[in-house]
């Protein structure tokens, strides 16, 4: 029997499964439209609105643990004061065709 992980468990089903979340960025509202471009050149973000200093976005990707990544990833990023996952949600390939 496999022992159970943390990454494991993240990982389960990886390739089999498609992930997608949204988060809500907290930024420094004169840092907004910057920031904006650079989350919107990251692999598996997409920008869908910002105002004042919160920028919406999504994540997509295989496992949940890489759009943790990815949200870890943004949340240290030069003039982000926060980075909150709002949603997720998980649906096989299969069912995507």
């Amino acid at each position: 029997m496999r022992e159970l992980t943390r990454r494991g468990l993240l990982t389960v089903g990886a390739g089999d499964r498609h992930h997608i979340s949204s988060a809500v960025v907290l930024a420094h509202p004169e840092r907004r439209a910057e920031l904006s471009d650079r989350l919107a050149a990251m692999r598996g973000v997409e920008v869908h609105a910002s105002e004042g200093s919160r920028i919406v976005i999504a994540i997509e990707g295989p496992t949940s643990g890489m759009l943790g990544e990815t949200l870890t990833a943004i949340s240290a990023m030069d003039g982000v004061l926060a980075a909150n996952m709002v949603f997720e949600h998980a649906e096989d390939l299969e069912a995507r065709s």
